[in-house]
Order: structure tokens, then sequence, then C-alpha cells
């Protein structure tokens, strides 16, 4: 993932150098200030978007304005399946925006992969890692070596995201605002906006994105200079080791540490793409 990545938006970015317009979009405690107009976002790849690995790969409670999702566990994961029935109209989803036919359809597809992926790392980081498994694997790659207390932190901050998976929370916008991105989230109508460049990904690559940005719409990775993007030197995709320097807590304020334990937990597998 909040504010801008490769989703879209409808409010005047600040001006950013080129190199700030590649950066994109918790550690335990209370919800941090969001800097006014600042965006959130995925970087965009070199290519605009349009990289061939992305279409390969087939606040706290009280702090925010609850929204529908928010309940107990049960009751979330129980949602998707209910939810599913009609595909919601989503705001501004049209072919003059969003250049396709089924943005909804595509959208929707998203949404609830990504509920499925936070629903499968809440039920995983409800117990103790086995040795040899796939969750050991997981929390080792995208959250280094969290303790129990770090565990249910992450827990918590999934619940939080899943409140933000919701239809409402997503906006359409034409590639002229921007700006090549994926998707971003911005705190001054704390809205997801969704790019063209969305359109592209797989479906997994999408849910990813919209985690990312539901991360950073309930606070993490707000807070100074962007995390390090799956895919870059300090967070490697593929089956390699997390390189000298990366901790815990910082793990646990990137919202692509979310978004890919998610989906490495519900697929069984890591994605050795970065999605851009």
């Amino acid at each position: 993932m909040a504010m801008y990545s490769t989703m879209q938006e409808e409010r005047a970015p600040r001006a950013r150098s080129p190199d700030a317009a590649r950066q994109t979009c918790a550690t335990a405690g209370p919800p941090r200030p969001v800097p006014a107009q600042r965006r959130f976002a995925r970087s965009t790849c070199a290519c605009g978007g349009h990289c061939p690995s992305c279409r390969a790969e087939t606040q706290p409670p009280g702090s925010r304005q609850a929204r529908n999702g928010d309940g107990a566990a049960t009751a979330d994961e129980a949602a998707p399946q209910a939810e599913a029935a009609a595909t919601p109209a989503f705001r501004d989803c049209s072919e003059r925006i969003t250049g396709i036919t089924d943005a909804n359809e595509r959208l929707e597809t998203a949404r609830q992969r990504a509920r499925e992926f936070v629903g499968a790392a809440r039920r995983a980081l409800g117990a103790a890692p086995a040795a040899g498994t796939t969750y050991e694997t997981a929390l080792g790659r995208h959250f280094i070596t969290p303790s129990a207390a770090n565990r249910a932190t992450i827990e918590d901050n999934y619940r939080q995201i899943l409140g933000t998976l919701v239809a409402s929370n997503y906006i359409c916008n034409s590639q002229n605002i921007c700006e090549g991105e994926q998707a971003f989230w911005i705190e001054s109508d704390d809205l997801v906006h969704v790019c063209r460049p969305f359109w592209e990904l797989s479906p997994t690559c999408r849910a990813i994105i919209l985690i990312h940005e539901g991360a950073h719409d309930v606070g993490i990775g707000v807070a100074g200079a962007h995390p390090p993007n799956r895919g870059s030197a300090q967070y490697p995709t593929g089956n390699t080791a997390a390189p000298a320097g990366q901790t815990t807590a910082g793990r646990m304020d990137n919202p692509d540490a979310y978004a890919f334990f998610g989906a490495h937990i519900w697929r069984d597998t890591d994605t050795g793409r970065s999605c851009f």
C-alpha cells in the first residue's frame, strides 16, 4: 500500500521529484498523525505501471469513523460471502474514467480476495509458528522475528485493515490525476483512489495493493519516509532472508509486509513478484 499508490485520486498532490514518485506506500501504540495532503502509495514501476511482472502473477477503535467490517473476526470473515451476491457500483468506476468496461467487477474481485488474505493472516497469527511450516517461513520473511505480543499487535492491525476493505472506501480516478500510480490513499477524503495501471495487475497483485493502501488508511507507514517496498534491497522478493538492519518493528510499520504476508499465507507460497 495510504495515500497515492498505483491506484487513483481526486486531490491535487504536492509536486514530487521523479525519485519521490517511485516511492510507495505499524508499530504498536497510538495512531500517528498524518501530514495533510501527503500521498501514500506503492511506487509505480520504471515502465510506468505496466511491467510484465505485474501482469504475469496469476484507526484503532475510536480514532476513525467505523466502517462495515470492523466487527468480530467471525463476522468479518463471513462478510465476503454475503457481499459477493451482487457487484457493487464503486464510485466513479465508469468506462470513461477507468478505460475498461468491467472495472467494478475487477475491483470487487480484488476486494474480496484482499479480505480473504486478511482472514487467512488473522487465523494464522492466533498460534505460535511450528517449525518448517509456511506460517513460520512467512513470519520470518515478512515480519522478521515477532514475539507473541508482536503477533497480537499485527493481528489487531489486520483487524483494522479489514475495516477499510469495504466498497464505500474506493473511488476510481482518471489517468491525468493519477500520475501513473496504481492506487493511493489520502487523509483528506479518507478514500483509496484506484488508477488505470491497477486494472492491468493480476488478481493477486490487485488484492495486495488494496491491503497496502488499507494499511496506510489505519496509520501504518505514514510517519516519515515511506518504508521499503517489496522488491527493494531492504525487502527482497523470493526465498531471501531479511537483510541486516531490518527489524520486526520496522516491518510492523510497513504496509507491504501486511500485504505480502497475507498473500503468502492464503496462497501457501510466497510470490516472487513485487507487484509493481
